[in-house]
């Protein structure tokens, strides 16, 4: 899913994300696959007060917004 958000108020100089995804909704990290669930850096496009970034299925995203 892409998302377009329109941030009043301030002028965005960079922003970067980190997405933690998986393969199912009940994923859990084991032993013998330690990295099923681990964040994953996901481009942000930010352009003035304008920022789109797209979101993954199942997923928790953290955008970081420098002004």
């Amino acid at each position: 899913m892409e998302i377009l958000a329109n941030l009043a108020g301030i002028s965005v100089k960079s922003a970067a994300g980190e997405t933690l995804t998986a393969p199912k909704v009940d994923s859990v990290n084991t032993i013998d696959a330690p990295s099923t669930v681990v964040p994953k850096p996901i481009p942000v496009n930010a352009h003035g007060r304008k920022l789109t970034v797209k979101l993954e299925p199942k997923s928790v995203t953290v955008i970081l917004i420098v002004q």
